[in-house]
């Protein structure tokens, strides 16, 4: 379909696997640059390595492809590139790319910020920054990716609705507890625990809200100082218990310097008055014997890793306490929803290496 673009998001690095491979078609449906996109689903997707050795990705749902677990493994000095073969027979292939050594993350350090806005109280926040070292007699081309992940603990069990004809509580509201909370309510309206919560403690992640790519300005001998690479609100519920920071140190070939160098300057642009004039963000996968010409990227990158933990005392109570999503309970501080549903990137699993 000439009216639809394939996208492409995916890398390999040389820490352990799987890797995913997110593939969707994008169509812009209006002058102002805005596009509705669908999964693909149904290809082939298939990944190289310079050495020679290949793996084809199992679709694990749609539009989203990864290899096994035990399968093909990043190693630093090596070219990979992947191939798309389309239900409707179009081929396409990333031009090779090579996994760079990567220096690594010496320190993290925050910086408590604050802001003031007219009609509101005082809002807090954390500026994240990396002292790094790069590779000597190298470009030094990097990204730093973030993730904040947080522990929350709910109360499923406490959920209440709006009071029915069939419920004859003398308030408002009638308890109502979440399947996922053990708790049931038997035939005369008393609580029974059946089994275990399983929704009433998860991890839930925070993102980046732009890419952030090595700035060689900061650099001094071969060092990076004082590198922002996250903003984090302080806000009771990420600091309920604890709140961890980890930045990657990522290399990037030149290509994809390019492309995330891009990225960042489109998204600063865009909350910029001044906003310069981008174009289109330069990609490295075309169609195989055709001219067509996806979006997106694939690329190989070694990685250093860094954490940092936060906790509740590190805040100091500068933080307003939320108000509760279901405002039938009358403890505005206590969360009575699934965590699994409450928060957007949650699990209900922590992360293996979680401390």
């Amino acid at each position: 379909n000439n009216d639809f673009q394939l996208v492409v998001d995916g890398l390999i690095t040389n820490e352990p696997g799987p890797y995913t491979i997110k593939l969707t078609l994008s169509s812009r449906v209006d002058d102002f640059l805005e596009f509705t996109t669908q999964k693909v689903n149904g290809a082939r997707v298939t990944l190289f390595e310079s050495s020679g050795i290949s793996e084809m990705l199992k679709e694990k749902e749609i539009g989203l492809y990864q290899t096994k677990p035990d399968g093909i493994h990043g190693v630093i000095g090596r070219e990979y590139f992947i191939r798309v073969e389309t239900e409707d027979g179009l081929v396409y292939e990333s031009v090779p790319d090579k996994m760079n050594r990567v220096g690594e993350i010496d320190e993290l350090n925050y910086t408590l910020d604050a802001f003031q806005p007219i009609d509101s109280p005082t809002e807090y926040g954390f500026r994240v920054y990396v002292n790094a070292h790069g590779v000597p007699e190298t470009d030094n081309l990097f990204r730093w990716k973030f993730t904040g992940t947080y522990e929350i603990s709910t109360s499923p069990e406490y959920h209440t609705s709006a009071r029915t004809a069939t419920c004859f509580s003398p308030v408002s509201c009638c308890p109502d507890p979440r399947p996922c909370s053990g708790l049931i309510l038997n035939q005369i309206g008393i609580l029974q625990l059946e089994s275990a919560c399983t929704c009433c403690v998860c991890w839930v992640n925070q993102f980046q809200d732009k890419p952030y790519v090595s700035d060689t300005r900061f650099l001094s001998n071969g060092m990076f100082k004082n590198i922002e690479v996250a903003y984090i609100p302080i806000e009771y519920w990420p600091f309920q218990v604890k709140y961890r920071i980890e930045v990657k140190q990522m290399s990037l070939s030149p290509i994809a310097y390019t492309y995330w160098n891009a990225i960042q300057a489109q998204k600063e642009g865009a909350a910029s008055l001044f906003q310069p004039p981008t174009g289109k963000v330069r990609t490295n996968i075309f169609e195989k014997n055709g001219s067509r010409e996806a979006q997106g990227l694939f690329y190989a990158s070694a990685v250093s890793v860094k954490q940092k933990y936060l906790t509740n005392a590190d805040v100091k109570g500068l933080y307003l306490k939320l108000s509760n999503r279901n405002m039938c309970n009358k403890d505005l501080t206590l969360e009575t929803e699934s965590c699994v549903l409450a928060y957007k990137y949650s699990s209900n699993k922590p992360p293996a290496d979680w401390k």
